[in-house]
Protein backbone atom coordinates (compact mmCIF):
# COMPACT_ATOMS: atom_id res chain seq x y z
CA UNK A 1 0.00 0.00 0.00
CA UNK A 2 1.36 3.22 -0.44
CA UNK A 3 1.92 5.16 1.97
CA UNK A 4 2.84 9.52 2.37
CA UNK A 5 4.55 11.31 5.40
CA UNK A 6 3.30 15.04 5.73
CA UNK A 7 5.67 16.77 7.40
CA UNK A 8 6.28 20.34 9.26
CA UNK A 9 8.18 22.23 6.58
CA UNK A 10 11.23 23.44 9.00
CA UNK A 11 14.39 24.99 8.88
CA UNK A 12 16.37 26.99 6.97
CA UNK A 13 15.98 24.62 3.90
CA UNK A 14 12.61 25.73 3.99
CA UNK A 15 13.32 29.83 3.69
CA UNK A 16 15.60 29.27 1.22
CA UNK A 17 13.13 27.01 -1.20
CA UNK A 18 9.63 28.16 -0.27
CA UNK A 19 8.32 31.59 -1.14
CA UNK A 20 5.17 32.10 0.34
CA UNK A 21 3.55 35.25 -0.13
CA UNK A 22 0.00 36.51 1.57
CA UNK A 23 -0.51 39.31 -0.61
CA UNK A 24 -4.30 38.20 -0.97
CA UNK A 25 -4.81 38.81 2.63
CA UNK A 26 -3.31 42.52 2.48
CA UNK A 27 -5.02 43.61 -0.58
CA UNK A 28 -6.16 47.23 -0.33
CA UNK A 29 -9.58 46.86 -1.62
CA UNK A 30 -13.12 45.75 -0.83
CA UNK A 31 -13.87 42.03 -1.37
CA UNK A 32 -17.15 41.79 0.65
CA UNK A 33 -19.96 39.62 -0.84
CA UNK A 34 -21.70 41.86 -3.31
CA UNK A 35 -24.65 41.68 -5.47
CA UNK A 36 -24.53 43.25 -9.16
CA UNK A 37 -27.21 46.25 -8.49
CA UNK A 38 -29.61 43.51 -6.91
CA UNK A 39 -28.99 40.48 -9.58
CA UNK A 40 -26.16 38.17 -9.63
CA UNK A 41 -22.65 38.05 -11.32
CA UNK A 42 -23.11 35.96 -13.83
CA UNK A 43 -19.62 34.25 -14.74
CA UNK A 44 -17.99 32.39 -17.51
CA UNK A 45 -15.38 29.83 -18.32
CA UNK A 46 -13.13 29.12 -20.96
CA UNK A 47 -10.12 26.42 -21.21
CA UNK A 48 -7.95 25.72 -24.05
CA UNK A 49 -8.49 21.49 -22.95
CA UNK A 50 -8.31 19.62 -20.23
CA UNK A 51 -5.50 19.90 -17.29
CA UNK A 52 -5.24 18.22 -14.06
CA UNK A 53 -4.28 21.81 -12.51
CA UNK A 54 -7.43 23.48 -14.02
CA UNK A 55 -9.33 21.17 -12.17
CA UNK A 56 -7.23 21.28 -9.12
CA UNK A 57 -7.61 25.35 -9.02
CA UNK A 58 -11.24 25.92 -10.08
CA UNK A 59 -12.01 23.48 -6.92
CA UNK A 60 -9.98 25.02 -4.66
CA UNK A 61 -11.45 28.55 -5.84
CA UNK A 62 -14.52 27.03 -4.94
CA UNK A 63 -13.82 25.64 -1.54
CA UNK A 64 -12.60 29.64 -1.21
CA UNK A 65 -16.08 31.72 -2.71
CA UNK A 66 -17.61 29.11 0.24
CA UNK A 67 -15.55 30.35 2.74
CA UNK A 68 -15.35 33.62 1.77
CA UNK A 69 -19.67 33.89 1.85
CA UNK A 70 -20.08 34.41 -1.87
CA UNK A 71 -21.76 31.01 -2.60
CA UNK A 72 -23.20 28.73 0.21
CA UNK A 73 -21.52 25.59 1.46
CA UNK A 74 -21.60 21.99 -0.04
CA UNK A 75 -20.11 19.11 -0.93
CA UNK A 76 -18.26 19.06 -4.19
CA UNK A 77 -18.49 16.28 -6.47
CA UNK A 78 -15.29 13.91 -7.71
CA UNK A 79 -14.78 14.50 -11.31
CA UNK A 80 -14.88 11.98 -13.90
CA UNK A 81 -11.09 11.73 -13.96
CA UNK A 82 -8.07 13.81 -12.69
CA UNK A 83 -8.20 16.73 -15.61
CA UNK A 84 -11.43 17.56 -16.49
CA UNK A 85 -13.52 20.36 -15.30
CA UNK A 86 -17.12 20.07 -16.93
CA UNK A 87 -18.08 18.07 -13.96
CA UNK A 88 -17.38 20.28 -11.61
CA UNK A 89 -18.77 24.06 -13.89
CA UNK A 90 -22.27 21.85 -13.79
CA UNK A 91 -22.27 21.61 -10.09
CA UNK A 92 -21.42 25.05 -10.48
CA UNK A 93 -24.45 26.22 -12.77
CA UNK A 94 -26.43 23.82 -11.67
CA UNK A 95 -26.38 22.83 -7.82
CA UNK A 96 -24.72 25.88 -5.75
CA UNK A 97 -26.77 28.01 -3.56
CA UNK A 98 -26.15 31.67 -4.15
CA UNK A 99 -27.30 35.25 -3.71
CA UNK A 100 -24.45 37.02 -5.43
CA UNK A 101 -22.57 34.94 -8.13
CA UNK A 102 -24.27 33.06 -11.05
CA UNK A 103 -22.32 30.08 -13.01
CA UNK A 104 -23.81 30.46 -16.31
CA UNK A 105 -24.43 27.12 -17.94
CA UNK A 106 -23.88 27.66 -21.36
CA UNK A 107 -20.51 29.70 -20.67
CA UNK A 108 -18.49 26.87 -20.12
CA UNK A 109 -16.02 26.64 -23.40
CA UNK A 110 -12.86 23.81 -24.00
CA UNK A 111 -10.93 23.86 -26.92
CA UNK A 112 -9.95 20.68 -25.58
CA UNK A 113 -6.33 21.00 -27.29
CA UNK A 114 -7.74 21.43 -31.24
CA UNK A 115 -6.47 24.60 -33.03
CA UNK A 116 -9.55 24.51 -35.42
CA UNK A 117 -12.10 24.28 -32.39
CA UNK A 118 -10.10 27.14 -30.54
CA UNK A 119 -10.64 29.28 -33.59
CA UNK A 120 -14.16 29.21 -33.92
CA UNK A 121 -14.46 29.07 -30.02
CA UNK A 122 -13.03 32.40 -29.81
CA UNK A 123 -15.15 34.20 -32.54
CA UNK A 124 -18.32 32.75 -30.81
CA UNK A 125 -17.33 33.53 -27.31
CA UNK A 126 -15.99 37.45 -28.37
CA UNK A 127 -19.70 37.93 -30.14
CA UNK A 128 -21.87 36.75 -27.67
CA UNK A 129 -19.68 39.10 -25.10
CA UNK A 130 -20.00 41.84 -27.32
CA UNK A 131 -23.39 41.37 -28.67
CA UNK A 132 -25.17 39.23 -25.59
CA UNK A 133 -23.51 41.21 -22.94
CA UNK A 134 -24.89 38.78 -20.26
CA UNK A 135 -21.42 37.73 -19.06
CA UNK A 136 -20.23 39.90 -16.53
CA UNK A 137 -16.70 38.08 -15.74
CA UNK A 138 -14.83 35.55 -18.12
CA UNK A 139 -12.08 33.08 -16.31
CA UNK A 140 -9.53 32.25 -18.34
CA UNK A 141 -7.75 28.99 -17.65
CA UNK A 142 -4.48 29.00 -19.37
CA UNK A 143 -2.01 29.89 -21.67
CA UNK A 144 -4.81 29.44 -24.77
CA UNK A 145 -7.49 30.96 -23.26
CA UNK A 146 -5.66 33.79 -21.76
CA UNK A 147 -4.14 34.38 -25.32
CA UNK A 148 -7.52 34.57 -26.94
CA UNK A 149 -9.45 37.33 -24.42
CA UNK A 150 -6.19 39.52 -23.62
CA UNK A 151 -7.47 41.95 -26.51
CA UNK A 152 -9.08 44.59 -27.47
CA UNK A 153 -11.58 42.80 -29.43
CA UNK A 154 -14.39 42.98 -26.07
CA UNK A 155 -14.06 44.64 -22.82
CA UNK A 156 -15.65 42.10 -20.75
CA UNK A 157 -13.23 41.85 -16.98
CA UNK A 158 -11.42 38.79 -17.85
CA UNK A 159 -9.35 37.10 -15.21
CA UNK A 160 -6.23 34.98 -16.47
CA UNK A 161 -5.46 31.75 -14.49
CA UNK A 162 -2.83 29.32 -14.94
CA UNK A 163 -0.90 30.61 -17.94
CA UNK A 164 2.40 29.11 -18.06
CA UNK A 165 4.38 32.67 -18.34
CA UNK A 166 1.44 35.62 -18.92
CA UNK A 167 4.31 37.63 -20.47
CA UNK A 168 6.67 35.79 -22.61
CA UNK A 169 3.21 33.99 -24.10
CA UNK A 170 2.13 37.50 -25.06
CA UNK A 171 -0.70 37.20 -23.06
CA UNK A 172 0.17 40.82 -20.56
CA UNK A 173 2.65 43.65 -21.20
CA UNK A 174 4.20 42.99 -17.81
CA UNK A 175 4.05 42.23 -14.10
CA UNK A 176 3.04 45.54 -13.26
CA UNK A 177 0.35 46.14 -16.44
CA UNK A 178 -1.60 43.65 -18.37
CA UNK A 179 -1.58 46.20 -21.38
CA UNK A 180 -5.67 46.09 -20.57
CA UNK A 181 -8.19 48.22 -18.64
CA UNK A 182 -9.89 44.47 -18.73
CA UNK A 183 -7.65 42.08 -18.09
CA UNK A 184 -6.05 40.77 -14.89
CA UNK A 185 -3.35 37.55 -15.00
CA UNK A 186 -1.93 35.85 -12.62
CA UNK A 187 2.22 35.66 -12.95
CA UNK A 188 4.77 33.85 -11.03
CA UNK A 189 8.11 35.31 -13.41
CA UNK A 190 10.51 33.49 -11.40
CA UNK A 191 8.53 30.25 -10.71
CA UNK A 192 10.25 27.99 -12.96
CA UNK A 193 13.45 29.17 -12.24
CA UNK A 194 13.06 28.71 -8.45
CA UNK A 195 12.26 24.95 -9.00
CA UNK A 196 15.47 24.05 -11.56
CA UNK A 197 18.00 26.21 -8.52
CA UNK A 198 16.79 24.05 -6.49
CA UNK A 199 16.58 20.20 -8.50
CA UNK A 200 20.39 21.49 -9.29
CA UNK A 201 21.14 22.30 -5.41
CA UNK A 202 19.90 18.68 -4.55
CA UNK A 203 21.26 16.84 -7.32
CA UNK A 204 24.06 18.85 -9.02
CA UNK A 205 23.07 17.83 -12.08
CA UNK A 206 25.47 18.06 -15.64
CA UNK A 207 23.04 17.25 -18.67
CA UNK A 208 19.41 18.43 -18.31
CA UNK A 209 16.90 16.83 -20.57
CA UNK A 210 14.22 18.49 -21.96
CA UNK A 211 11.09 17.51 -24.23
CA UNK A 212 8.62 20.29 -25.59
CA UNK A 213 7.12 21.53 -28.40
CA UNK A 214 9.51 24.27 -30.18
CA UNK A 215 6.52 26.97 -30.81
CA UNK A 216 5.68 29.92 -28.96
CA UNK A 217 3.29 27.79 -26.88
CA UNK A 218 5.38 24.72 -25.93
CA UNK A 219 8.71 26.95 -25.13
CA UNK A 220 6.64 29.23 -22.75
CA UNK A 221 4.93 26.01 -21.02
CA UNK A 222 8.37 24.48 -21.14
CA UNK A 223 9.82 27.61 -19.39
CA UNK A 224 12.89 27.02 -22.55
CA UNK A 225 14.06 30.41 -21.77
CA UNK A 226 14.93 30.18 -17.83
CA UNK A 227 16.16 26.89 -18.58
CA UNK A 228 18.55 28.38 -21.01
CA UNK A 229 19.59 31.68 -18.77
CA UNK A 230 20.46 28.83 -15.86
CA UNK A 231 22.02 26.74 -17.92
CA UNK A 232 24.68 29.60 -18.48
CA UNK A 233 24.74 30.66 -14.81
CA UNK A 234 24.82 27.33 -13.53
CA UNK A 235 26.75 25.55 -16.19
CA UNK A 236 25.14 22.68 -16.83
CA UNK A 237 24.31 21.17 -20.78
CA UNK A 238 20.50 21.25 -22.47
CA UNK A 239 19.84 18.03 -24.66
CA UNK A 240 16.86 18.31 -25.76
CA UNK A 241 13.92 16.52 -27.62
CA UNK A 242 11.30 18.53 -29.68
CA UNK A 243 7.20 17.14 -30.09
CA UNK A 244 5.01 17.49 -32.79
CA UNK A 245 2.03 19.33 -32.08
CA UNK A 246 -0.81 17.91 -29.95
CA UNK A 247 -3.56 16.19 -31.29
CA UNK A 248 -6.58 15.88 -29.08
CA UNK A 249 -8.10 12.48 -28.99
CA UNK A 250 -5.65 10.11 -29.96
CA UNK A 251 -2.36 8.39 -28.63
CA UNK A 252 -0.05 9.85 -30.31
CA UNK A 253 1.31 12.41 -28.00
CA UNK A 254 1.80 9.70 -25.33
CA UNK A 255 4.10 7.48 -28.32
CA UNK A 256 5.70 10.93 -29.10
CA UNK A 257 6.51 11.50 -25.71
CA UNK A 258 7.75 7.71 -24.96
CA UNK A 259 10.41 8.34 -28.10
CA UNK A 260 11.63 11.56 -26.96
CA UNK A 261 12.64 10.09 -23.16
CA UNK A 262 13.43 6.75 -24.91
CA UNK A 263 16.15 8.97 -27.00
CA UNK A 264 17.45 11.43 -24.13
CA UNK A 265 17.75 9.12 -21.31
CA UNK A 266 21.23 8.07 -22.24
CA UNK A 267 22.48 11.25 -22.99
CA UNK A 268 21.44 12.98 -19.92
CA UNK A 269 21.64 12.47 -15.91
CA UNK A 270 18.69 14.55 -15.29
CA UNK A 271 15.29 15.40 -16.43
CA UNK A 272 13.11 18.13 -16.02
CA UNK A 273 9.47 16.82 -17.14
CA UNK A 274 6.86 19.67 -18.67
CA UNK A 275 3.47 19.22 -19.72
CA UNK A 276 2.36 17.04 -22.82
CA UNK A 277 -0.32 15.72 -23.28
CA UNK A 278 0.77 12.02 -23.06
CA UNK A 279 2.02 12.61 -19.74
CA UNK A 280 -0.48 11.13 -17.48
CA UNK A 281 -0.40 8.91 -14.43
CA UNK A 282 -1.74 5.81 -16.75
CA UNK A 283 1.51 6.06 -18.75
CA UNK A 284 3.74 7.34 -16.60
CA UNK A 285 5.56 3.79 -15.32
CA UNK A 286 6.16 3.73 -19.46
CA UNK A 287 8.10 7.14 -19.66
CA UNK A 288 9.99 6.39 -16.48
CA UNK A 289 11.58 3.35 -17.50
CA UNK A 290 14.34 4.46 -19.61
CA UNK A 291 15.26 6.95 -17.28
CA UNK A 292 15.39 4.57 -14.33
CA UNK A 293 17.47 2.32 -16.52
CA UNK A 294 19.39 5.12 -17.21
CA UNK A 295 19.79 5.79 -13.11
CA UNK A 296 18.23 9.82 -14.10
CA UNK A 297 16.46 11.92 -11.47
CA UNK A 298 13.58 13.47 -12.48
CA UNK A 299 11.74 16.69 -11.26
CA UNK A 300 7.90 17.84 -12.66
CA UNK A 301 7.67 20.98 -13.52
CA UNK A 302 3.96 21.25 -12.90
CA UNK A 303 2.46 18.00 -12.38
CA UNK A 304 3.51 17.18 -8.82
CA UNK A 305 0.92 15.21 -8.17
CA UNK A 306 2.90 12.39 -10.40
CA UNK A 307 5.93 12.21 -7.60
CA UNK A 308 4.09 9.69 -5.97
CA UNK A 309 3.89 7.64 -9.65
CA UNK A 310 7.24 7.34 -10.34
CA UNK A 311 8.77 11.27 -10.66
CA UNK A 312 11.64 11.92 -8.04
CA UNK A 313 10.62 14.81 -6.85
CA UNK A 314 8.95 18.18 -7.97
CA UNK A 315 7.83 21.56 -6.01
CA UNK A 316 3.97 21.41 -5.72
CA UNK A 317 1.59 23.84 -4.45
CA UNK A 318 -0.14 20.41 -2.01
CA UNK A 319 -4.10 21.58 -2.64
CA UNK A 320 -3.35 25.10 -4.03
CA UNK A 321 -5.15 27.05 -1.32
CA UNK A 322 -2.80 29.94 -1.62
CA UNK A 323 -3.56 30.57 -5.56
CA UNK A 324 -7.12 30.07 -4.90
CA UNK A 325 -7.70 33.27 -2.26
CA UNK A 326 -5.31 35.51 -4.17
CA UNK A 327 -7.37 34.81 -7.27
CA UNK A 328 -10.73 34.68 -4.92
CA UNK A 329 -9.19 38.38 -3.47
CA UNK A 330 -8.75 39.20 -7.41
CA UNK A 331 -12.18 38.40 -8.54
CA UNK A 332 -13.97 40.21 -5.27
CA UNK A 333 -12.16 42.86 -6.45
CA UNK A 334 -13.27 43.40 -9.62
CA UNK A 335 -17.09 42.75 -9.07
CA UNK A 336 -16.46 45.39 -5.99
CA UNK A 337 -15.70 47.93 -8.94
CA UNK A 338 -11.78 47.81 -9.62
CA UNK A 339 -10.56 47.61 -12.62
CA UNK A 340 -9.18 44.35 -13.41
CA UNK A 341 -6.03 46.13 -15.11
CA UNK A 342 -5.36 47.68 -11.87
CA UNK A 343 -5.26 44.67 -9.79
CA UNK A 344 -1.58 42.92 -8.51
CA UNK A 345 -0.97 40.22 -11.04
CA UNK A 346 2.07 38.71 -9.33
CA UNK A 347 1.61 36.00 -7.10
CA UNK A 348 4.58 33.65 -6.09
CA UNK A 349 2.73 30.48 -5.43
CA UNK A 350 3.81 28.56 -2.43
CA UNK A 351 6.57 25.79 -3.72
CA UNK A 352 6.58 23.10 -1.14
CA UNK A 353 8.78 20.08 -2.08
CA UNK A 354 7.22 16.41 -2.80
CA UNK A 355 9.81 13.22 -2.92
CA UNK A 356 9.53 9.55 -3.49
CA UNK A 357 11.96 7.07 -2.06
CA UNK A 358 11.51 4.17 -3.89
CA UNK A 359 12.17 6.60 -7.20
CA UNK A 360 15.53 7.56 -5.74
CA UNK A 361 16.19 4.04 -4.58
CA UNK A 362 15.98 3.09 -8.18
CA UNK A 363 17.85 5.42 -9.62
CA UNK A 364 20.67 4.98 -6.69
CA UNK A 365 20.48 8.38 -5.81
CA UNK A 366 20.67 9.41 -1.99
CA UNK A 367 18.15 12.02 -0.92
CA UNK A 368 19.76 14.71 1.68
CA UNK A 369 18.59 14.42 5.14
CA UNK A 370 17.97 18.27 5.26
CA UNK A 371 15.77 18.18 2.00
CA UNK A 372 13.51 15.06 3.61
CA UNK A 373 13.52 17.37 6.72
CA UNK A 374 12.27 20.51 4.92
CA UNK A 375 9.73 17.98 2.27
CA UNK A 376 6.15 18.94 2.04
CA UNK A 377 5.08 15.21 1.20
CA UNK A 378 7.51 11.93 1.48
CA UNK A 379 6.01 9.10 -1.26
CA UNK A 380 8.03 5.89 0.51
CA UNK A 381 6.76 4.13 -2.89
CA UNK A 382 5.46 4.31 -6.39
CA UNK A 383 1.95 4.13 -6.70
CA UNK A 384 0.20 2.22 -9.75
CA UNK A 385 -2.63 3.85 -10.66
CA UNK A 386 -4.81 0.33 -10.57
CA UNK A 387 -3.99 0.21 -7.29
CA UNK A 388 -6.99 1.85 -5.03
CA UNK A 389 -6.12 5.62 -3.31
Amino acid sequence: MNRVITLTVIGLYFVLTVFLIDAWAQMPFETTPITNKGKKWRIGYLEGGPYANYQSILKSITKTLMDAGWIQHSSIPECRDEIETKTLWKFLSTQIQSNYLEFVSDAYWSAEWCDAKRKSLKHDIIKRLNESKDINLMLAFGTWAGQDLANNQHNTPTMVLSASNAIRSGIIKSVENSGFDHIHAWIDPNKSERQLRLFHKITGFKKLGIAYENDLDGRSYSAVEDVQNLSRELGFQIIECHLPGQASGTSHEEAELVKCYEQLAQKIDSMYITDYAGLTKKNLNKLLMPLFENKVATFAQTRYDLVKYGILMGAGRSDFKADARFYTEILAGILNGKKPGDLPQEFKSPLKIVVNLESSKQIGFRIPLDILAGAFEIHETIHHPENKE
